[in-house]
């Protein structure tokens, strides 16, 4: 299915394929399935690193990542179930720039997808994927955590 039609009723979440995140991380390759990109890739954050010159300020980045995830979730939650559709894209776009930029690429794939089926006004196909977007921020906050921020 290419999301840019319409929302039809016969076509499921699962059906939904957009083009992926294809700038998320260097040498990502575009034609990965979604079960193939990597939850969390620790390179990114290498390479913000590398680009910023103080792994302190990366560091304090994917803390703040973090820190912010439920409000980030809350507000993309709040924005689908109420059909906001500005409010809503905002929130897909910030997940989306977010994720990529602390390497959580699976999440940022998904709201990509997100931000395409709020763009087409299919909000049923968006409202069910939100428990999706959930586990998947938990499992990349908690990745982050354990590799990639010291033990305070």
């Amino acid at each position: 299915m290419s999301i840019s039609g319409s929302c039809t009723e016969d076509e499921s979440p699962d059906d939904v394929r957009v083009s992926p995140l294809v700038d998320a991380a260097p040498g990502m390759d575009a034609s990965l399935a979604f079960e193939d990109i990597p939850l969390v890739d620790l390179l990114v954050l290498q390479e913000l690193e590398s680009q910023l010159a103080q792994p302190s300020v990366a560091k304090k980045f994917a803390l703040d990542y973090i820190e912010i995830w439920e409000q980030r979730y809350l507000n993309l939650t709040n924005a689908i179930s109420g059909q906001d559709r500005n409010t809503a894209l905002d929130a897909a776009i910030s997940l989306k720039i977010g994720s990529a930029m602390v390497g959580g690429l699976r999440l940022a794939r998904l709201a990509e997808d997100i931000e395409n089926l709020i763009r087409s006004g299919c909000w049923d196909k968006g409202r069910s994927l939100l428990a999706r977007v959930s586990e998947l921020g938990r499992e990349t906050v908690a990745h982050l955590r354990q590799s990639y921020l010291p033990a305070d």
